[in-house]
């Protein structure tokens, strides 16, 4: 606990002191106010055959903000605005990253969109899902002229990844609106209340809206240390 507590404490000092830079919302600035505007919206389609999917560059950085504007689904997980994008047509490996930046309110507390990343097949079939202990902090200091923000990174390979589209959205039942308990498929509530509960009163409150930034780079090959490279080593390179 004192880990998870050092932990939400860090998201708090980072939302606070990120506030003073960020640029004005298209939403409400008081988490409540979010939540009441959010249990008014309606969903957008039937199925993710009608999302309105944007193209990823196939390397750099996208920003989406999800907002009241912004179409919202009913997920296994229940109901959440989303972003939705289309991944870039890559021959080698790579990586995805998305960040949510913080949001903080004028009296120094601070709502969050936790997201959570969802990699489509091309009959828009789920193959990949983060959760939300995949999520890391991510100073502003980590990227030149960044902000402080909740990330969680997905790589991709071509060769064996069926993925074509990533959705990003937030579980319902940390914005007070989980799904009917006994829907099938729903691996996603219990996990996210029982991470939320494990942090306790230091989690900020669920946002659901917030900004968002995507960023797409060649994945990184970690250079083989194992015994075949101790063995390829001359002798005396000690």
């Amino acid at each position: 606990m004192r880990n998870s507590t050092g932990f939400l404490g860090a998201i708090a000092a980072a939302a606070v002191a990120g506030c003073a830079t960020q640029s004005p919302s298209s939403y409400p600035a008081d988490t409540e106010a979010r939540l009441a505007t959010f249990a008014e919206t309606t969903t957008c389609c039937d199925d993710p055959s009608g999302f309105r999917f944007v193209a990823l560059p196939k390397q750099g950085y996208a920003d989406a903000t999800v907002d009241v504007s912004s179409p919202v689904f009913d997920f296994q997980s229940g109901m959440s605005p989303f972003a939705a994008f289309e991944l870039p047509d890559q021959a080698r490996p790579y990586r995805v990253r998305v960040k949510s930046l913080f949001d903080a309110r004028g009296d120094g507390a601070a709502g969050v969109f936790y997201p959570v990343v969802a990699l489509l097949d091309d009959t828009y079939i789920v193959v990949h899902m983060t959760g939300l202990e995949s999520l890391r902090l991510e100073p502003a200091l980590a990227t030149v002229g960044g902000e402080s923000g909740l990330a969680v990174s997905v790589g991709i390979d071509p060769a064996d990844e069926t993925g074509k589209y990533l959705v990003v959205f937030t579980p319902a039942a940390l914005l007070g609106m989980p799904p009917p308990g006994d829907r099938e498929g729903d691996v996603l509530s219990l996990a996210a209340l029982a991470w939320m509960e494990r942090r306790g009163e230091a989690a900020l409150p669920a946002s659901p809206y917030g900004r968002i930034r995507i960023t797409v780079a060649p994945e990184i090959a970690v250079p083989d240390d194992g015994p075949a490279a101790a063995q390829a080593a001359p002798a005396g390179s000690d």
